[in-house]
């Protein structure tokens, strides 16, 4: 065996074939492979029949580098999600995927943790990928993200919160009027001494922005905000602290609601007040963020606000689709779709003075 029969069989070992492989087995150019991936109703069933067969026996699949090189962009819709392991952003990751699929686009996904540092990271690695369009999920990126981003050539599409003046599409809700929202829950029901409680991730800033919210809508009302920094990582621990350190205080000086920043904090307060002596509500009202699966059947039922994540995801794709459809010639304004979060009033919120 010759030595470029030798490294040929070596390859065709690993698997990676070319385009022009598939069509050399196929006896047609590689214009035509091409066009069955990307535009398949232009090749005849027969040829599809064929093609498919080949491409199944061998296991070709097309490079995206190479595609991307060629037509400007890839076929992937590259998002970056805050927390990945969140059921919040599973649903906003299920509704971009169920959209996305009849497109033939695919959704790749970088998890930045919080981190606006991570966050310029993975769209710098994307960039390099020649992505179809960009969906993020955060609206404060890095200087350096943001001039990439302005740079760009593809829809940007930020998902999930909404902030005024931002150079790019936007879908979701404004972060910052969800704290005010429950703030203002518990003060028509009389309460004046109430509390944030945030996350001690200093990255979390959409919980900081809740925070705000819910202290401009206290200050509005004449009280003062009082905002508190949990003392643990870990979500649940953190709500069973604050809600032993509330135990230990002087019922006149206890705050008479308690709104925390996420549903895993909220649970973990409701679950380990009766091991402190409290009962809820009445001797603290509750309210968290998220609408955990959870939250309906704790007892107390957790009064959250359920924001409509998986419509979030869809709303953002199709908003991807429509720019990507829409004639290269027509000057297409900002598009800004709100999808307000809704309040579930239960039991854990009634307040008893």
């Amino acid at each position: 065996m010759t030595r470029s029969n030798s490294l040929r069989a070596s390859r065709r070992k690993a698997g990676a074939y070319t385009i022009h492989d598939v069509a050399a087995l196929a006896g047609v150019s590689a214009i035509t492979v091409s066009r069955y991936f990307n535009a398949p109703e232009k090749v005849s069933e027969g040829l599809r029949e064929k093609l498919r067969e080949i491409i199944d026996r061998i296991g070709y699949v097309p490079s995206q580098v190479a595609g991307g090189l060629a037509s400007g962009h890839g076929r992937v819709v590259c998002a970056v999600m805050q927390n990945i392991a969140s059921s919040t952003f599973a649903g906003l990751v299920k509704g971009m995927t169920d959209e996305l699929r009849a497109s033939g686009l695919q959704l790749l996904l970088a998890n930045a943790q919080y981190s606006r540092e991570l966050e310029e990271q993975a769209i710098r690695t994307f960039v390099g990928w020649h992505p179809t369009a960009l969906i993020l999920t955060r609206d404060d990126h890095t200087p350096a993200a943001e001039a990439m981003l302005r740079g760009l050539n593809v829809p940007i599409v930020e998902a999930w919160g909404v902030a005024k003046g931002r150079p790019f599409h936007q879908v979701g809700f404004p972060n910052v009027e969800t704290g005010g929202t429950l703030a203002e829950h518990f003060l028509e029901q009389g309460a004046t001494r109430i509390q944030f409680v945030m996350p001690s991730n200093p990255e979390d800033f959409r919980a900081e922005q809740r925070a705000r919210g819910f202290a401009e809508q206290m200050k509005r009302a004449g009280f003062t905000p009082h905002i508190q920094v949990a003392q643990h990582d870990d979500e649940f621990d953190a709500g069973a602290f604050c809600i032993a350190s509330l135990a230990a205080q002087a019922k006149s000086a206890r705050a008479q609601a308690l709104i925390f920043a996420s549903d895993n904090m909220a649970a973990g307060a409701i679950l380990h007040a009766e091991e402190c002596g409290l009962s809820l509500p009445r001797d603290c009202a509750i309210a968290g963020f998220g609408d955990a699966a959870f939250a309906a059947r704790l007892k107390p039922a957790l009064t959250t606000l359920r924001p409509a994540r998986y419509e979030i995801g869809q709303q953002a794709a199709r908003t991807v689709l429509a720019l990507l459809a829409a004639d290269p010639a027509a000057k297409v304004g900002m598009i800004q779709e709100l999808l307000p979060c809704e309040l579930l009033v239960r039991e854990s919120s009634l307040v008893h003075l």
